[in-house]
Order: C-alpha cells, then structure tokens, then sequence
C-alpha cells in the first residue's frame, strides 16, 4: 500500500472538481485488512462518524431517512431487518405502523443514541454473526435493508455476508440497497461519476477500484471508511451470485415519487428479490397513478408523523417540505401547507 497524489476528473467529484486529492493504493489483499485495522483502531465509526457522514443530529430525524421509511412503507413491509442501522432513524418511524423491526449495527458507541422505541430491537456486533445467530433461531425477515454498508466490508468476506443476510429472508422478501455504485447505471443513471483517472481501467472492466480516496494520511483511512468502490454493474453481478433478481420495473416506480426526496447518494438504489412470483401481492399495485398524487400523499403522512412528535423538522427539513409541496398543483400545495405550517418547528 502507498500514498499517491492526484486530481479530481473535471466531471468527476460533485464539489471538487481538478483539486488535488492523495489516493491509497491497494497493491495487495491483505492493504484491506491493515485499512480496517486503522479505521477500528482509531475509533473512526464513533458517534462523530455519523454525525458528519449520515446527518445524524440531536433529537431530529434525518430527514431523506424519513423519506426512505416511506419507500419501505409501500413495499408492505411486516418484519424488517435493517444491517448497518445506525440509531435506527428508519426502523423507528416503521415501528409505530405495527412493522415488526430488527437492527444491527457493529457501533457500540451509536448504539446509545437509537432511539427509545427500538433500542430492545438493537443488536450489536458483526451482522454475519448476527444474522448468523437469527437464522438458527428460525427468524425470517420479508424486507432486509443494507443502507450503505456493503462498501464497507472487506472484500474477501463480501459474499460470506451477502448469503448471511439472505439465510433470513423469507420466501416473499424484497431486499432494498443503497450503494454509491459508479458509473451510470439503467435505472438510476450516474449518481457516482469516474473521480479519478488511475482508476478508469478497472472502471472499464467493471472491477473494483484500487485507487481509494483517503480521509486520513495518519494512519491512512479511505474516504468514509469506503474499503469497495466499484462500478453499478460490478455490485449487480454480486448480487445475483446469490439469487438475487433485480427489480427495476419496480425501482422506476419508487424513483418517480422518492427521488426528489433523496440526496443523490441514497438514488443509487437497488430493490431485489429471489421469486419475482412471490413478491408479486407485495408489488403489483405499487404506487399506480402519477407520481404527484402520491407526493401528496407524502405530505399527508409527514403530517401524521409531526403531528404524532415523531419527528421534528430542522432546516433541512423544511426545505425537503417545501420541494415536496412544490411540485404539486396550486390548490393542493395551498391546502397541504395550511395543514403542515402549524406543525413546522424551527430549530
């Protein structure tokens, strides 16, 4: 492993376009262990972690989370195993509509911020041992999340969790990922452009990158802790050596409505299943009609959630309440924010 300088692509990093930038080059498999060592021995997943990586703040709920339970929600979820939880912004608002709600994530310090409402639904430790653990306890889950934490991983262990996570799936199961996968993808276009030039040949193979973008020199750490970065068509291929059938009929539907909702990062996401048969009852109404009647709906259910104190809208917030609304007709924007204003806090 060595550090080398470079620059961003002039069309690659969003907000940093031709600055210079110091990249870790993995030169051989065992670079991915001394990385993990370095990201576990300096505390790097503590609480600060995600609070600048995943928004997580104070008593508020991040409000694209809000957006993502919402999703789920359509997906006519009944138990739901979420890998990588966080504190559990997700599971805590699926809760409350009788979702039966499971969470793992191997962060102990950011397991004394989930929330009230799931913290005996929380398990800690490594999620193949976890999930390890629920299948011989006869557990099965009909919607397993993995909200950016396959990238996470190191590679050689990638697919020994993937097969842990579908050992818990039931027969119906729809598995929803976020991946910040490069490259332009079928359904979701390119949220993750090429950053860098010394990885395009492995782009163009569709291999995973062994150039990472470092966040820390002393010992070095790849940005956000990311040990895989690899092309959309590279994790798809992944996914399917486990039986897993994408179902992109159904993502364009949920991007419709949920896009405006979402940073770019969480669009590049993938909904999976293994018996497109199965899920069928779960996904053959999904979302019919135009996408603007069911952003009102949103609106709507926003509304419940503020009113019921199960969320507090910041800034953010309110910024994401307002694109919502504005994409409505006139009459239905007056009338949703006659309903929401009185709930809107400032903070």
């Amino acid at each position: 492993m060595k550090l080398v300088k470079s620059h961003y692509l002039a069309d690659g990093k969003l907000y940093n376009h031709g600055q210079e930038t110091t990249l870790i080059q993995v030169e051989a498999p065992e670079d991915y262990e001394t990385l993990l060592h370095n990201i576990f021995s300096t505390g790097y997943y503590d609480r600060t972690y995600f609070e600048s990586h995943s928004g997580l703040r104070d008593d508020r709920k991040v409000p694209h989370f809000w957006a993502m339970a919402q999703m789920l929600r359509t997906l006519r979820p009944r138990a739901v195993l979420d890998v990588g939880c966080g504190r559990g912004d997700v599971l805590s608002l699926l809760e409350p509509h009788g979702v039966r709600v499971t969470g793992i994530d191997f962060s102990e310090d950011v397991r004394s911020a989930a929330w009230p409402n799931v913290r005996e639904h929380y398990l800690a430790g490594d999620f193949a041992e976890r999930c390890q653990e629920l299948a011989r306890e006869g557990r099965r889950f009909d919607t397993l999340c993995a909200f950016d934490i396959w990238e996470h991983l190191l590679p050689r262990r990638l697919h020994e969790y993937i097969s842990a996570l579908v050992s818990v799936a039931s027969e119906d199961a729809l598995f929803v990922f976020v991946v910040p996968a490069f490259g332009t993808d079928r359904v979701f276009g390119e949220q993750f452009p090429l950053e860098v030039e010394e990885n395009r040949a492995r782009f163009d193979a569709r291999e995973p990158f062994a150039f990472l973008c470092a966040e820390r020199l002393e010992p070095p750490i790849p940005a956000s802790g990311h040990l895989i970065w690899a092309h959309t068509q590279w994790w798809e291929r992944q996914f399917a050596q486990h039986g897993l059938e994408r179902l992109t009929d159904v993502e364009r539907r949920l991007h419709a409505v949920f896009d405006l909702l979402f940073p770019h990062s969480v669009r590049s996401f993938y909904v999976f299943c293994r018996d497109p048969r199965a899920v069928q009852p779960r996904t053959r109404h999904l979302l019919p009609g135009p996408a603007l009647i069911h952003r009102a709906r949103l609106l709507q259910f926003m509304a419940e959630d503020i009113r019921a104190r199960r969320i507090t809208l910041s800034g953010e917030g309110r910024e994401l309440l307002r694109k919502t609304a504005s994409t409505l007709a006139p009459v239905p924007v007056k009338r949703a924010w006659r309903t929401l204003r009185g709930f809107v806090r400032k903070g």
